[in-house]
């Protein structure tokens, strides 16, 4: 589809769909919480399906590809739109933590003063920019605790049908290593995981038995997800998320009903470990693995030269520009082909590093780097202090599970660079809202 054609229906989407929407949402709390649910579940649908890009670049190797106008968004604003015509008195456009977001593109925005190319810069100035709007969303549409059932429960929905998606596609299709509806199987199963903690953490509370036994099948569903991705990481990222989640919960209150669900747990999992046990000694035993972190290494050192060569970066989403001829970045991925005795074609255009820091740091220097820890860091530490906060309550083993799922994440983003993706970018986005909606209440109360 041509950008002519695209343009229209783009901004249809958010000068008259959304408000329309918007209109319709407002003082509707039902409408407004499967709303929320359906851009959870949109964070496990084919990106072909959630976007629309104008200028697209689809040889470009970079994170952003031209100006993406999403689905989410513009449901995400509509959402924002129908919590500001019912004049709440606390609706906020920006609300708490937004305001860090925003100061971590402003300040990667500057990277342009550096960049070969700008209006890649402009690209991923928009992309990150505009999903304030998903934070913003999440956190005006969580108001009491029916908003945060209805919402686990859709969690845990998205996760079930994503897992008979890998099902599917693992056991009648014959895939290998399974991506389902992502683009790749890391992103499929650090989506997963960084869901499916708080869940497994909810499972095991003193919640509802319905929202219980939502959360304990969507934890199933995660299981399910990140064994058949084959993810390496992700699998060790799960295994010491669920051992962490489990001892946390134990050690708050080792209550009959968590006893009684961890022991369940570790019947199906030894057995789960059986049935996938050639599989996963295979997949640890690769050929491929030490080609690969070799790779990962190159790329890390090429990230060091473009940071060296400038404080700010190459230039928000220049890393694929740069790693490439003419830029001399990427010379010393080819001096290790020519060493391995492999011929360089110059012409192959090169990916971007797989640690997300390091490409931070390439593309936005010192600046966008810190000011990305800074909000993750700040969410992190409220996420914390609720938990505290809400000592003896599901709300405690909820938020320990967020937590959980979020430092695990964060380690992960070493290897991965899966929150530079619009899903996954979006799914993470949810989550901090409701943190910072969490934190919101936690001030407000004595």
């Amino acid at each position: 589809m041509s950008d002519w054609l695209k343009a229209p229906f783009i901004l249809a989407g958010f000068l008259a769909f959304a408000p329309l929407l918007g209109l319709a949402l407002r003082g509707r709390r039902l409408w407004q919480q499967w709303t929320l649910g359906l851009m959870v579940f949109m964070t496990s649908w084919h990106i072909n399906k959630l976007t629309l890009v104008l200028g697209s670049i689809e040889w470009y190797r970079g994170h952003t590809k031209g100006y993406e106008a999403s689905l989410i968004t513009v449901l995400a604003l509509a959402l924002l739109i129908a919590a500001r015509l019912e004049r709440r008195p606390d609706f906020a456009w920006l609300p708490r933590g937004a305001g860090l977001w925003l100061l971590y593109c402003g300040v990667s925005l500057l990277s342009i003063l550096a960049a070969p190319a700008t209006d890649y810069v402009l690209m991923a100035a928009w992309r990150f920019g505009s999903a304030v709007l998903v934070f913003s969303a999440a956190w005006n549409t969580l108001r009491e605790e029916t908003d945060l059932e209805f919402l686990l429960r859709a969690v845990a929905f998205t996760l079930v049908v994503q897992a008979g998606v890998v099902l599917k596609l693992k056991y009648l299709d014959g895939q290998y290593q399974v991506r389902g509806w992502f683009e790749h199987q890391n992103a499929l199963a650090m989506w997963a995981y960084s869901l499916g903690l708080p869940l497994l953490a909810v499972a095991m509370s003193e919640a509802g038995k319905v929202t219980a036994r939502w959360a304990a099948a969507g934890f199933a569903a995660t299981a399910i997800i990140v064994q058949g991705s084959l993810s390496r990481a992700a699998l060790a990222a799960f295994a010491a998320g669920v051992v962490a989640v489990v001892a946390a919960g134990l050690w708050e209150r080792p209550t009959a009903r968590r006893i009684r669900f961890v022991l369940a747990l570790g019947g199906l999992g030894f057995l789960g470990l059986i049935a996938a046990a050639d599989t996963l000694i295979a997949r640890f035993n690769d050929q491929g693995n030490q080609a690969s972190a070799e790779t990962r290494d190159l790329m890390i050192l090429a990230s060091q030269a473009m940071l060296h060569a400038s404080p700010v970066g190459v230039g928000w989403n220049n890393f694929g520009l740069t790693i490439n001829a003419p830029f001399p970045y990427g010379e010393v991925i080819d001096d290790w082909e020519r060493a391995r005795g492999h011929r360089v074609d110059e012409t192959y255009a090169k990916g971007i590093v797989e640690s997300h820091y390091w490409l931070l740091l390439a593309e936005t220097g010192w600046g966008g780097w810190a000011t990305y820890l800074l909000f993750a860091g700040v969410t992190a530490w409220w996420c914390f202090r609720c938990a505290r906060h809400w000592a003896g309550t599901p709300a405690r083993a909820l938020l320990t599970g967020v937590l959980v799922g979020l430092l695990l994440l964060y380690a992960h983003s070493t290897l991965e660079r899966v929150l530079t993706q619009t899903k996954n970018l979006a799914m993470w986005l949810i989550v901090l809202g409701w943190v910072a909606k969490f934190e919101h209440w936690r001030r407000a109360r004595p």
